[in-house]
């Protein structure tokens, strides 16, 4: 992808990020069936651990046979963002989906049966997704979704499927701040994007005197390549694919931390649900199965790493 392009997404979406995404690395959680709310920003603060209920828990992913074409005839109208690299964005063309969501998502289709409404995965930006979702004109939306306890309120969710921590970046000529550790002393500024996951952990955990604020994530990688300030904290995936790509010229120091914060969960309609009240479930079942052989961390590698 071309710098332009991918800045462009991290822009776009930054005012996304800080409510309808997360960060992640594959793993599991409880099921979920509570809601979201629709609001626009990408990553956000207010997430939680708490992803288990009666409804969506219990998936065996030993029963494939159970489940396979268990939603054959089913249509689903299904959207994504395509904004947020690596896990739903434009391909060169600017008109073919692409990432980790949309390759999960052929996966499941193939695996349980549903048929995509118009065959087109819905793309928007997150603000429209989340109304979508709440107001059941989309059926089930795929875009990095963090399942937080005000998007619980309108919408359920699966378990998660991928969850990841964050990571701290600076020049790529910096050799003196080797962790977050070293950013606790307050020796350093710290260029964070309000609203985050990481903008969370920052000011909980750094001296405030040290945080520079950012409206978008692109404005923070900026801040640092221009030596503005002396470091940035984001999620990982979306830092791995823009240094891949060449867009971020920064390295990545230390180990991600401050994982579990912000799980990416497939979200689903009320209305889809109730129509459909087995649907958590076989997806839960279908998302098991993915991790279990090895698929979601193939998936991993070939867009998140």
């Amino acid at each position: 992808m071309r710098k332009g392009k991918f800045m462009s997404i991290l822009l776009s979406s930054a005012m996304a990020l800080s409510v309808l995404a997360g960060c992640g690395s594959s793993s599991s959680s409880s099921a979920d069936t509570s809601a979201d709310t629709s609001t626009e920003t990408t990553e956000t603060a207010d997430t939680t651990d708490d992803t288990s209920s009666d409804e969506t828990s219990g998936s065996d992913s030993t029963a494939s046979a159970d489940f396979s074409g268990e939603l054959e005839g089913v249509e689903l109208a299904v959207g994504t963002s395509g904004t947020y690299a690596p896990f739903s964005y434009f391909a060169d063309d600017g008109t073919t989906l692409q990432g980790y969501d949309v390759a999960m998502l052929e996966e499941l289709q193939k695996m349980l049966g549903f048929k995509i409404k118009d065959d087109k995965i819905q793309d928007m930006d997150y603000g429209p997704l989340g109304t979508s979702l709440s107001s059941g004109q989309l059926d089930v939306g795929a875009a990095a979704l963090c399942a937080t306890d005000e998007r619980k309120k309108t919408m359920n969710f699966s378990e998660t499927y991928y969850d990841a921590g964050i990571v701290v970046c600076v020049a790529k000529d910096n050799d003196t701040i080797k962790s977050v550790d070293d950013l606790t002393s307050g020796d350093y500024t710290v260029a964070l994007q309000s609203g985050t996951i990481a903008y969370e952990y920052g000011t909980a955990n750094l001296p405030e005197s040290c945080i520079q604020s950012y409206d978008s994530q692109a404005l923070a990688y900026k801040a640092v390549e221009d030596g503005q300030a002396d470091a940035t904290i984001y999620d990982l995936p979306g830092t791995n694919y823009g240094i891949k790509v060449g867009d971020i010229n920064l390295k990545v120091v230390g180990d991600q931390f401050y994982t579990g914060q912000a799980p990416y969960a497939i979200a689903f309609s009320k209305d889809i649900c109730e129509k459909y009240p087995h649907i958590i479930d076989d997806f839960n079942k279908a998302i098991d199965t993915l991790r279990d052989n090895g698929t979601l961390d193939e998936l991993d590698k070939e867009w998140c790493q």
